[in-house]
């Protein structure tokens, strides 16, 4: 009996998962977006190559539903995107930013409004 409770819990549970990524997936596409532009500008400003991030770039807006306007208004919003940001090291703020794009809850309403027009 225990296990047939174990295994009906795990296919709610896989069930319920699969479904809200499929959600997050396509909600996620501008999101993560944002994060690979944001890298592509740390990269370039550093002078690193950014032919594999162009890539994985395109490869998001590709596989995306939404239009390449909202993409170019997520790379603008991207590319002004200055965060109020305290280390505790010295930690170069243009690369720390990418990392704090999907916790500032300003940045992700201003995703959600790219979203949603």
């Amino acid at each position: 009996m225990l296990k047939i409770k174990a295994i009906f819990i795990s296919l709610v549970v896989l069930v319920s998962c699969s479904s809200v990524a499929t959600t997050k997936k396509e909600s996620d596409a501008l999101l993560e977006f944002a994060s690979a532009n944001c890298l592509f500008w740390y990269f370039k400003a550093n002078e690193i190559p950014t032919k594999d991030i162009q890539t994985i770039s395109g490869g998001i807006v590709e596989k995306s539903r939404y239009s390449a306007d909202k993409f170019q208004q997520v790379a603008l919003l991207v590319k002004g995107y200055t965060p109020k940001i305290k280390t505790k090291h010295e930690v170069d703020l243009h690369l720390a930013r990418c990392f704090m794009l999907r916790e500032d809850h300003e940045f992700l309403k201003e995703i959600k409004k790219i979203s949603d027009s």
